[in-house]
Parts: structure tokens; sequence; C-alpha cells
């Protein structure tokens, strides 16, 4: 008996052994940043009975991002927060297709950040670099001070307002182990956020188009 139980012993520890060795590398967490490349912000408004076409003129900015997620197999599935600040000293009016003179105080700075479940495809092979492509769907939500903008001679307010938009992403790129349980990455993304108005008493109404961000990072991934 004291035989068959240290034989039993034995053969279940061989067994759960692996099991927990692959459960472990399910789940992961990344961390990383790069540098991303804001579309202009545009969009349309009524001031003082004109319709106008506005834009700004944004700048590259840095962006950083976190995920965890979790594999099955070639799979993966992710939770992901991204935060970037899109900034613009630059605004042009249009109307009836001719510019207008116009400028803004103070300059745009709009908090971006994004809250994705992507799901992710690994492409494994015999090397230690891991191909992958992923779609994301998902929340963005812009945060702006107030502002003033003087168009044609005449001064307008314009609400910062904190917007929630739905927001979709494609991402492209591959790991490299460098560690046990230890990847880098680099990986190319384009984010799309959706349409939205912003619309308060006091202030002018905004009709902002789509707007769209891609952006090139790298990070680490830590498997556990």
């Amino acid at each position: 008996m004291k035989k068959l139980l240290v034989g039993t012993s034995f053969l279940l520890s061989s067994l759960i052994a692996p099991t927990f060795a692959e459960e472990k590398n399910n789940f992961y967490l990344s961390v990383g940043g790069g540098l991303a490349f804001p579309s202009d912000v545009e969009g349309d408004s009524k001031l003082g009975g004109t319709a106008y076409d506005q834009k700004y003129e944004t700048d590259n900015t840095g962006l950083f991002s976190v995920g965890i997620g979790k594999a099955f197999n070639d799979f993966r599935v992710e939770f992901n927060y991204s935060q970037a600040t899109v900034e613009s000293d630059t605004f042009s009016v249009t109307s009836g297709g001719a510019g207008v003179t116009a400028s803004i105080t103070p300059a745009l700075e709009s908090d971006v950040k994004t809250y994705m479940i992507y799901g992710y495809k690994d492409f494994p092979n015999e090397t230690k670099f891991t191909p992958y492509a992923g779609v994301g769907l998902g929340i963005g939500s812009f945060s702006a001070d107030n502002q003033t903008a003087t168009v044609a001679g005449t001064a307008y307010k314009f609400e910062g307002a904190e917007e929630s938009v739905f927001s979709f992403a494609l991402k492209g790129g591959a790991s490299y182990e460098i560690a046990q349980n230890t990847s880098i990455y680099s990986e190319a993304m384009y984010q799309n956020f959706a349409s939205y108005d912003v619309s308060k008493a006091g202030f002018e109404t905004v009709n902002y188009d789509s707007s769209n961000i891609f952006a090139v990072t790298a990070g680490l991934k830590f498997n556990f």
C-alpha cells in the first residue's frame, strides 16, 4: 500500500506540475511606450449665424500603454489602457471654402485615454521571434480645457469637456524572447475614434469629426 501511495503521488505530481507550468504562462503583463502621430482635429460650428469648418493642426506626441491578458494557444485576449496628450497651437477656420482669420487661447491640449479589449493571433515559428496581429474594440476618452476662439474679430467660447466615444484599433508587431517568461515587443497601431458633439449652455456647439492616431511603440511583456 505504501509503495502504491508513493507511486500514485509521483504520478500525480508529474501530471500536475506541467499543468501548473502551462497555466503559469497563460497570463501576461505588458508595458510599453512610443511615438504617436494623431490626425488633425476637425469639426464644424455655426458662429454668429455663419457656418464654419474648424481645424486644429496637431503635433506628434508620446504614448504610454499597459495591458494584461491571457493566452489560449496561439490566440490572446487582452485588456489594454493607453494614454497620450494631443497638442496644437495652430487653429484655422474656413467658411464657404474661404479662409478666415482665427486664433485660440489657450493652445489645445487634450488628454486622450483609451480602454480597449484586443484579440490577437500569434504566429509562432522555430525562432524566438513571434509575429502577431490584433483587432481591438473599446472606448476613447477626451479631456481638454475650455478655450476662447477669436474668429473674424469676434470671441467665442468653446467648452473643452470630457467626452467618451467608440473606438476600434488594428495592431501588428513581433515579440522576441529575451529570458524565461520575459519578451520585448515592437508594434504599429492604427486607432480610430468616432465623431462626437460638444454642446452646453454658454458655449458654442461644435461637431467634431472622426479622428485617428497612428503609433509605433515598444515594450516588455512578462508571462506569469
